[in-house]
């Protein structure tokens, strides 16, 4: 049987992999200064972001509709190229619209097609469609597949970090001139834990200079995780790499990291949490 997976520009994976593993993904789109932009697709991810820098504007997004999910999945069924689809939703407590357009999309083919809420974004919902699709290709049924899927999403962990406020502001999340001028003077780098069903909860103190909010997210990441189970991992960042590199480094000394991967944030987290944004995903291994 083969097997076709599909995700959304939620999840952080690298091109090669996507490319590697034909896996597909619906992009959201922005609307930045009047011009509605697919991501990935009419402008490349750090492109987007350089933009995004250099404006006092901030972006409105629109999420995938239906229809959008929808075609992908007639040409992939109907040419009969594939025999099932795997669908890798974003969390649906984080962008529950998105998740309906899955929904809608597969009602004509719903003997065929395999919905999965990750409960998570971002890396791990990344390394979700790429374990579908190397399951298939090990000769995994669709029931083996989504049964080892929802068994790892209890597993997960996730945090993010993030720089500045200057996007949240713009956003209209916050309202005071004088908290983000505030935030900016004392040093103030939130970070959060996504939590299942899909909740970014903040749960430690927000005051880290910008090395040390990088060692905070290694620090959690390391309390988060199990010493002897073997993990994949994706560092996603906004233009952060060195923080991304630290991370993954040190990591790897102290847990058991088979595959690491850095790629750039999704921007539908990223335009939101600003520069320097840096989120760490990482998933029990299929070994």
């Amino acid at each position: 049987m083969k097997i076709k997976v599909i995700t959304d520009s939620a999840a952080d994976l690298t091109t090669e992999l996507m490319e590697k593993h034909e896996i597909s993904s619906v992009p959201h789109i922005v609307l930045f200064e009047d011009k509605p932009w697919k991501l990935g697709v009419d402008i490349a991810i750090d492109d987007f972001y350089r933009l995004l820098e250099d404006s006092e504007f901030f972006p409105s997004s629109a999420n995938p509709e239906a229809a959008d999910f929808l075609s992908l999945i007639e040409k992939s069924l109907e040419n009969k190229q594939y025999d099932h689809v795997f669908c890798i939703s974003v969390a649906k407590e984080l962008s529950g619209s998105t998740f309906s357009a899955y929904r809608l999309a597969i009602k004509k083919y719903e003997e065929n097609v395999t919905l999965i809420n990750t409960e998570a974004a971002s890396g791990v919902q990344g390394l979700m469609a790429l374990y579908v699709s190397e399951l298939a290709q090990q000769g995994k049924n669709v029931e083996q597949i989504k049964d080892i899927i929802e068994s790892l999403i209890a597993r997960y962990y996730l945090n993010v970090g993030f720089h500045t406020m200057d996007n949240i502001y713009k956003s209209g999340r916050i309202k005071s001139k004088l908290i983000l001028y505030l935030t900016k003077m004392i040093g103030v780098k939130p970070i959060a834990q996504m939590e299942r069903p899909g909740k970014l909860v903040s749960s430690t103190p927000v005051f880290f200079s910008k090395k040390g909010m990088v060692k905070k997210l290694l620090k959690l990441a390391v309390k988060g995780t199990e010493e002897n189970t073997k993990y994949n991992l994706i560092i996603s960042h906004v233009s952060n790499l060195r923080g991304a590199q630290y991370i993954l480094e040190n990591l790897k000394k102290v847990r058991n990291i088979d595959r690491a991967f850095i790629t750039f944030a999704s921007p539908i987290i990223g335009s939101n949490t600003g520069m320097g944004t840096i989120i760490v995903s990482l998933l029990p291994s299929l070994d």
